[in-house]
């Protein structure tokens, strides 16, 4: 029996999240009062990952540019 072509049980996929629903929970963030924690439970997300959805949407575009610098021309 091939067995490359069966995945291990329990193995886990990475989850993609849409723009809307990140842009929603981060709106929810920002409100006053509100508990980045509480927004992370009732969505079954890791707060660390919501954290950086809401630092990358604070980040003026300039800022999101790499760090590294290019190299020169030839």
């Amino acid at each position: 029996m091939d067995t490359s072509v069966l995945e291990p049980a329990g193995r886990r996929r990475r989850r993609k999240y849409s723009a809307e629903f990140k842009a929603e929970l981060i709106r929810a963030c920002q409100q006053p009062g509100v508990s980045s924690a509480a927004i992370t439970l009732a969505n079954g997300l890791n707060a660390n990952m919501l954290r950086r959805w809401v630092n990358c949407a604070e980040q003026p575009e300039s800022a999101a540019a790499p760090a590294r610098p290019l190299p020169p021309p030839p």
